[in-house]
């Protein structure tokens, strides 16, 4: 063995192995055809994006870009009549502005409404009621703790904090036995 070798590192092969953008890449076009990201994200995330109370009225329908272009689409947005139309014309420019605030981009740049007698307006999602499992004492114990906070809006969140903490802790523990 000569100097040479013996400080150089051994040199690294990657055998077969390809990252595994190369290897997803070719199947995420195929599913997502042309309508890529901001159509796929804004179909799932409708509510999220635009709010519950616009959401039950409107659904995304598709994002018309021009070619070789994802900026500045327009989007058809579905609406059950008339009424939710002028609605939606009405507030369009806060509409656009959570969708590319939702994207850090100008995505949207214009709607499109379809009025359709047929579709079918969701109503509210009640709230998901959470059992409390606090004991007499940890109550005791959050409520001592939030006791000199000023602040009547911020004591009741931390109040609903410490209890969510307790919560998940006791339901942790009401599993394992």
């Amino acid at each position: 063995m000569n100097k040479e070798n013996i400080n150089k590192e051994p040199e690294r092969t990657t055998g077969d192995l390809q990252s595994l953008a190369k290897s997803i890449l070719p199947l995420a076009k195929a599913v997502l055809g042309k309508k890529g990201f901001v159509e796929t994200d804004i179909l799932t995330n409708w509510p999220d994006i635009i709010g519950e109370d616009l959401a039950n009225f409107t659904s995304p329908v598709k994002i018309d870009f021009k070619p070789q272009q994802r900026l500045n689409g327009t989007l058809h947005l579905e609406v059950p009549s008339g009424a939710f139309a002028l609605e939606v014309q009405h507030k369009e420019k806060i509409i656009l502005q959570k969708i590319n605030t939702y994207f850090g981009y100008n995505a949207v740049s214009g709607i499109r409404i379809i009025q359709n007698p047929n579709f079918q307006i969701s109503t509210p999602r009640p709230p998901k009621k959470v059992e409390k499992l606090v004991t007499p004492e940890e109550e005791n114990y959050i409520q001592e703790l939030a006791e000199e906070i000023i602040r009547p809006d911020l004591k009741e969140i931390l109040i609903k904090l410490g209890q969510s903490v307790f919560t998940d802790n006791n339901q942790k523990e009401k599993k394992k036995s």
